[in-house]
């Protein structure tokens, strides 16, 4: 923001951390460990008088200043050159705030430098008193910078009261100062038996190599059981929300944790074995084997501790691409670029099609540069976003920081984030936009004959659902397969018509050429919901191609087999679910289907966010989503701890796909053509029924929310409704019970004064406009007005019912046209108030 980019491509910014800060504070703790050390080995060749450990002391010293002076110096130098260049913005606070701690430091480090240069040069010169008096002196000076800077870089993990109060002692003192130190001293007792191994293990004499040796080992077994021991206090000081960063969120740290165990052991047994007497030739290899484990579980435990950071360089202060959390609202209300001091001026004053690839190549190097390579062995860009196209990285970069909060959220405008979601898919992965599904023409369905003057019968039949969606995969099973159809026999008659259910069959067989299971059969009556109904399992695929809205044919039979009324019916069903828009792969089959490539992306995914262990599990055997989830749709129960389905895939959906319309959000998941029919030829959309996709899964939250769930909690903390002021004024809803009610636009089935029904929602199931019944309590609503999302008008196939019953696309009975049940006209509206004869 306030200072020019280091460009960065193959070698990352973390990869220059990485390499030389790991390299510099290994370095560093054997600097401070070393010299007490040096000062105890002196001790121990006077004490018995052994000329050959005196020698070696003497020949350790020369190691040590060249390797801590020499190397640690300059390394230390490359450390402060590279955290300048990549985080400006944390290094000046750091500077600003502890100017007088580092000026301590550095005197302290002064102070290093020359009692290390007397000591070095004073073997044959100075009394021994004072010589052993000048390496104490080196080491409290030494402890003395690791105190100082403990203060420091423990300010940054946890700056504590710092935040609200800016004092100097509330950031030194932080929360985890006093673990970290005790871990840090405890380490370089380690480290000085670490590197010890190198120089003890080309001692000449064999006795003395054995004895220091020995030491060594003491040095690194004790410290390093220490230091693992500590690294536990130190993590469990985290304050909770970075503690369960570490502990449970962050799916990186679950490799490093293995690892630091796995270099601990190996150290540990590395020491012991170093203990035993062995021939030069092999102890050599062997200690410097050691040495490198050593490095790796340093490397490791600060690789842990980094990740209780993340997104932050300072904690809650500032971002890891430097931006301040403060200035985030107002960048993300104005705009990053135009307030960007170094950005190119031909896109500081807005985003055109001509300079977007520029402007996204820029908000990288702003953004992402700092963590990220193009091409190079850390943090590879391309690698975690190669599935993406240009929508569902813009939906990544939109829900970024805000679930996992392992990375800062994207600061910019919608544009901004559209010109790097441009840059990142199509100038870094050169991907395509994703094709959109095709979705068949629908093939005019020949209705059955219906006579009114001779028919004794009306058979009127509708599916549950407009558009029954399933997803089973090899992997996972979502939603399996499965349509309900429901019907009504009445018996027509002058006056008052009648629903039959006795002594009468209703027998269904799905038109040729469709696969599934039960394909024929017959439904079973419901006295009690004065209907009959049937489950039956369709896949949308005719003679192999994909057709989404099969043809039912129904016959209703008397006792003797005769058959006395039939008709036909759409049962829409598609398995076009647009998982991979944003988790990229292929369709299964024929622009339908969820591929195998993007069920296991969807199961990783899902991994990386809950600390599952799907992708694994789900090569022993299909993961079923309702064994955690319960859900209403398939009477599943789940585990009660956790949200229900649609709550959980709403919830977590929605932080990625806000500020969307119904297009670019709820049918970027659901079938193309799941809204078919008269609203949709209106131009409703998901969300004057549904709401929003923000409030739509706010609503379905706030249920599992009163239910004590917490992770309800944690998404509802991240979602912003969009038609209220508050979330609160969302009221509550179970999913498939408490659904968008009619009669909230629709009042007294009237014409309705609004467009919007979201907020209003039936009281139970047995509201639900599929089930519902007229105000006679005899016909249901769906029986005249069609499927739920495909309400009559619809498409010419969904119109069979009505073009077979009045030779018109219109709801039946719709226009006073009453014989389809009544062997009369009527001119009183029975059913409900309107129907063209009011």
């Amino acid at each position: 923001m306030e200072y020019p980019i280091w460009q960065l491509t193959t070698l990352g910014g973390g990869f220059w951390i990485a390499v030389i800060a790991t390299l510099h504070v290994y370095v560093a703790h054997f600097a401070v460990g070393g010299g007490l050390f040096l000062v105890m080995m002196e001790k121990a060749a006077y004490r018995t008088n052994n000329v050959h450990l005196l020698e070696y002391t003497r020949k350790h010293s020369k190691f040590f200043l060249l390797l801590t002076m020499a190397f640690g110096a300059v390394s230390g130098v490359a450390i402060w050159f590279t955290v300048a260049l990549l985080a400006p913005q944390a290094t000046i606070t750091l500077i600003h705030q502890y100017v007088f701690g580092w000026a301590a430091e550095w005197v302290c480090f002064l102070g290093e430098i020359i009692a290390l240069i007397i000591y070095y040069y004073t073997w044959d010169t100075m009394d021994r008193d004072d010589h052993l008096k000048v390496g104490w002196l080196y080491f409290i000076f030494g402890w003395f910078s690791l105190f100082l800077i403990n203060g420091i870089i423990g300010f940054m993990l946890t700056p504590g009261d710092w935040i609200q109060t800016k004092s100097f002692w509330d950031g030194f003192f932080n929360p985890t100062f006093w673990p970290a130190l005790v871990f840090r001293t405890f380490f370089t007792a380690a480290c000085a038996g670490l590197f010890g191994f190198v120089t003890a293990t080309r001692i000449a004499d064999e006795d003395t190599r054995h004895m220091v040796v020995r030491h060594c080992s003491g040095w690194t077994i004790l410290g390093v059981l220490a230091t693992m021991a500590t690294g536990w206090w130190y993590v469990a000081a985290l304050p909770p929300e970075q503690y369960e960063m570490i502990m449970f969120k962050s799916h990186r740290v679950a490799g490093f944790m293995t690892w630091f165990w796995v270099f601990g052991v190996a150290t540990l047994l590395g020491g012991l074995a170093l203990a035993f007497r062995m021939p030069r030739a092999m102890s050599f290899p062997l200690a410097l084997v050691v040495l490198i484990a050593g490095q790796g579980l340093f490397g490791s435990f600060e690789f842990i501790r980094e990740s209780g950071r993340k997104p932050y360089l300072i904690w809650d202060y500032v971002y890891s691409n430097s931006i301040l959390k403060a200035h985030v609202p107002i960048l993300n209300q104005e705009g990053i670029l135009s307030r960007a001091k170094w950005a190119p001026p031909a896109i500081k004053t807005g985003i055109t099609d001509d300079n977007m690839m520029e402007a996204g190549e820029f908000l990288y190097q702003l953004q992402c540069a700092s963590c990220h390579s193009i091409g190079g062995p850390m943090n590879e860009i391309r690698k975690r976003t190669k599935q993406y196209d240009v929508n569902g990285m813009d939906a990544f970069l939109n829900g970024m920081g805000k679930m996992n909060k392992y990375m800062p959220p994207f600061v910019g405008t919608s544009d901004e984030r559209h010109a790097l979601a441009v840059y990142i898919a199509k100038g870094l992965n050169n991907n395509p936009d994703t094709d959109a599904p095709v979705i068949p023409e629908p093939k005019v369905a020949e209705p059955k004959d219906f006579d009114p003057e001779t028919a004794e019968y009306t058979l009127l039949a509708w599916a549950d659902q407009g558009m029954r969606f399933y997803a089973e995969t090899e992997q996972f099973t979502l939603l399996p397969a499965g349509n309900m159809v429901r019907a009504q026999l009445i018996l027509r008659d002058d006056i008052m018509p009648e629903v039959v259910l006795d002594d009468v069959t209703i027998d269904y067989t799905v038109e040729a050429g469709f696969e599934g299971d039960q394909l024929s059969g017959s439904l079973h009556a419901l006295p009690d919901d004065n209907r009959f109904e049937g489950r039956l399992l369709i896949r949308p695929f005719q003679e192999g191609k994909f057709q989404p809205l099969p043809i039912v044919k129904l016959e209703a039979k008397n006792a003797d087999g005769e058959v006395i009324a039939a008709t036909k019916v759409t049962v829409p069903t598609s398995d076009q679910l647009g998982c991979r828009n944003c988790h990229g792969g292929y369709w299964d089959k024929d622009g339908t289907g969820i591929g195998e490539h993007t069920a296991e992306n969807v199961l990783a995914t899902h991994d990386r966010m809950n600390n599952t262990n799907h992708v694994e599990n789900s090569k022993k055997g299909r993961i079923l989503c309702v064994d955690c989830h319960d859900d209403p749709a398939q009477n599943a129960e789940g585990q009660h701890s956790r949200p229900n389905l649609s709550a959980a895939i709403h919830g977590t959906h929605a932080v990625f796909l806000a500020g969307r319309d119904s297009e670019k959000s709820c049918l970027m998941c659901h079938p193309q053509n799941t809204l078919r029919g008269q609203h949709n030829d209106l131009g409703f959309e998901c969300a004057n029924c549904h709401g929003s996709v923000q409030d739509h899964a706010i609503s379905l939250l706030r249920a599992e929310q009163e239910k004590g769930k917490k992770s309800a909690d944690k998404l509802l903390a991240i979602l912003t409704p969009t038609s209220v002021g508050n979330k609160e004024a969302i009221n509550p809803r179970t999913p498939w019970v408490n659904e968008p009610d009619c009669l909230t636009c629709h009042v007294d089935f009237g014409t309705p004064e609004t467009d919007m029904a979201f907020n209003t929602w039936t009281e139970d199931a047995k509201g639900l406009y599929s089930v519902r019944r007229d105000d006679m309590g005899a016909v249901n609503c769906a029986a005249c007005h069609g499927h739920p999302h495909a309400i009559y008008p619809a498409t010419e196939r969904d119109n069979v019912q009505p073009l077979q019953y009045m030779g018109e696309a219109q709801p039946i009975g719709a226009g006073g046209n009453c014989k389809v049940c009544h062997k009369e006209e009527r001119e009183d509206p029975l059913h409900h108030p309107g129907m063209g004869l009011d």
